[in-house]
């Protein structure tokens, strides 16, 4: 199933940049340079706080990059977004990249085992998901700043996510409970970007 869905994100990411370079191959001059802002959300691309680059390539395409700190370590993205118009990367957006947590070392929580919850220690493993979403981009305020929301689909691509130190077994609730944590799942984020540079 998650080949599938990759080899969807594949196609939709090449055809996002062939119509692209169809439309232009320029950047209006006056808009921003580079966009440099903050994020958060769930499965957000930096985590639950995070500082993202987003670079304009065309008057419709931008390539995006950041870091940030998420439950599963840190987190970084890269990320290529197509516009639907041109108007310095605002309006209604669809985008499709990869992300990749770090994981923690010696993670000690209150998990539910086959013993009753018990405090278990984990590795959590680090983890490579592929991603796409669609945005809306508002302005914010007159200088080229802008606001977004954000909903998508993140995929894990990793198999291993966690390893249990302690000497337990979860049972099906606690299963369930890092099946939920593990990065992945619905998108939902926002965010806000200062524009640099420009007319």
């Amino acid at each position: 199933m998650s080949k599938k869905i990759l080899l969807v994100i594949v196609v939709l990411c090449t055809a996002i940049t062939v119509n692209a370079q169809r439309r232009t191959v320029t950047v209006n001059n006056n808009c921003p340079k580079v966009y440099i802002g903050l994020s958060t959300g769930i499965n957000n691309q930096t985590g639950l706080l995070g500082v993202n680059f987003d670079f304009p390539a065309t008057e419709y395409l931008s390539i995006g990059t950041g870091v940030g700190l998420s439950s599963w370590g840190y987190k970084t993205y890269l990320e290529g977004r197509f516009y639907f118009k041109s108007d310095c990367n605002r309006g209604w957006a669809i985008g499709t990249g990869a992300t990749y947590n770090t994981g923690l070392e010696d993670f000690t929580t209150p998990m539910s085992t086959t013993v009753g919850e018990q405090d278990v220690t984990l590795d959590l493993n680090p983890t490579a998901n592929v991603f796409v979403a669609g945005y809306r981009f508002f302005n914010l305020g007159n200088r080229g700043h802008r606001f977004y929301l954000q909903l998508g689909y993140s995929v894990n691509l990793s198999n291993n996510d966690y390893t249990i130190l302690s000497n337990h077994t979860l049972d099906d609730v606690g299963r369930t409970t890092m099946r939920l944590l593990t990065p992945g799942g619905i998108i939902l984020g926002l965010g806000f970007s200062f524009g640099i540079g420009g007319g």
